[in-house]
């Protein structure tokens, strides 16, 4: 990453921050978000809900929290690349996944299982072992770190502000809980009240939905683009991009050759 070719001011950030700027970055990017969202989370999303009609939405929802967590290389590649390069095109960054997808699938769902084992015990411990691990993805996708490593490297990332990669774990499994919550109950209300169409039982009644595991994955560019910008600072605070930055700007402005003085 040329942090010269930056298109985000690389600064310390809080949160809730970062979270803001996710926002503002994906709307910005629409375009290309949506053209990866296609070939990214349309299929799992379909197979996901003939999990729910076919097996049961218990099955539905498993086979969603997986696939989705592999469904998210693509963003976290794509938004490392509209910051630091030009002319990003989403079938780079879905090829670029692609091609990493086997050692993803092998890093996330042992990042799973262990959460899920690490819950099980005690939650204080798991919501621990999950913010250790929160950097893999983008330890293992952006600095090429091999399967082994890129646990370590995600922890020692971590390491340097726990609390906040913890509150960054409660935040996003708050943010998934409301995109789900959000998508049953609006999108019932929108097919009832506007379409005027019959609506879909309530996740309530029968555990999940079309409409609510549309919601569901609809957020799954948004919590790839903030984990990566939460990671953005994490570096950026442990190795002082912003300063570095800051003097690249100035010897650049430095070798521009001086305008000649003007005749009175």
């Amino acid at each position: 990453m040329d942090l010269k070719l930056a298109r985000v001011a690389l600064r310390e950030r809080s949160l809730l921050e970062v979270l803001d700027l996710a926002v503002v970055f994906v709307s910005h990017h629409r375009a290309a978000y949506l053209r990866t969202m296609l070939v990214a989370c349309g299929p799992p999303y379909v197979v996901a809900c003939l999990f729910g009609a076919y097996a049961g939405w218990e099955w539905a929802w498993a086979t969603a929290i997986l696939l989705g967590a592999a469904a998210q290389a693509p963003f976290t590649i794509l938004a490392s690349r509209l910051v630091f390069e030009r002319n990003v095109k989403a079938r780079d960054a879905i090829g670029t996944a692609l091609r990493a997808m086997p050692k993803v699938v092998f890093v996330r769902l042992t990042q799973l299982v262990a959460t899920i084992a690490s819950l099980a015990v005690v939650v204080v411990p798991g919501v621990a072992a999950a913010a250790a691990m929160i950097f893999v993805s983008e330890a293992l996708l952006l600095e090429r770190s091999t399967v082994g490593t890129a646990f370590g490297r995600s922890r020692r990332i971590a390491a340097t502000r726990f609390d906040v990669a913890i509150a960054s774990v409660a935040t996003f499994a708050v943010v998934v809980a409301g995109a789900v919550l959000l998508g049953d109950v609006g999108g019932r209300s929108i097919v009832s009240d506007v379409l005027e169409f019959r609506a879909p039982p309530s996740i309530f009644e029968v555990g999940g939905g079309w409409l609510s595991m549309l919601g569901f994955w609809l957020v799954v560019p948004f919590l790839a683009t903030a984990r990566f910008f939460l990671y953005l600072d994490y570096r950026t605070r442990s190795e002082g991009w912003d300063v570095q930055t800051r003097f690249a700007a100035l010897a650049a402005r430095d070798e521009e050759p001086a305008e000649p003085a003007r005749a009175a």
